[in-house]
């Protein structure tokens, strides 16, 4: 069962990663500055790129939409694959799955992907590498999410058990 579960994990992080990836690419960048390192930010809203009330309303929105696919791919893999439908299986499970898909996002997308590529450059910050090869700005929030994530795997756990 274990090595079904990292599997699935694997599974997971991919699965969310190509949604989150989707909606970023069909958003753009401006849309999704309240990822973006501190400086950056900033640089933006000085420029006119964006505003801190929308980076505010884009935060909202998107994590609404991106907490909800992460718990919808949680419930169907902990019930509809495995077939489990008791509040433990639902919490560790889900627990499992946002934590890998959330070390995936600091190691692959974040620290290799986002600090080295061009894609996410956002014009007017081109000169920022420094702002864009932040690592600690991305680690922390890995961090943070193990603790963070245990709420919500509390929910889904309660979710699995009702159904």
């Amino acid at each position: 069962m274990a090595a079904k579960i990292v599997v699935e994990a694997i599974v997971y992080s991919l699965v969310y990663s190509v949604f989150m990836l989707g909606l970023f690419k069909v958003q753009g960048a401006r849309k999704q500055l309240y990822n973006y390192p501190p400086a950056i930010q900033k640089r933006a809203i000085e420029r006119g790129i964006t505003t801190q009330e929308e980076m505010n309303a884009n935060a909202k929105r998107n994590k609404v939409i991106g907490l909800i696919g992460m718990i919808v791919l949680s419930i169907v893999i902990t019930c509809g694959v495995n077939k489990q439908y008791t509040f433990g299986a639902g919490f560790i499970q889900s627990y499992i799955f946002f934590n890998a898909f959330s070390l995936f996002d600091a190691l692959v997308i974040d620290s290799i992907w986002f600090c080295h590529g061009t894609w996410w450059v956002i014009p007017g910050t081109e000169d920022m590498i420094e702002a864009y090869h932040d690592y600690a700005f991305h680690w922390k929030w890995f961090f943070l999410s193990l603790v963070m994530s245990l709420l919500l795997a509390v929910i889904v756990g309660g979710i699995v058990a009702l159904i």
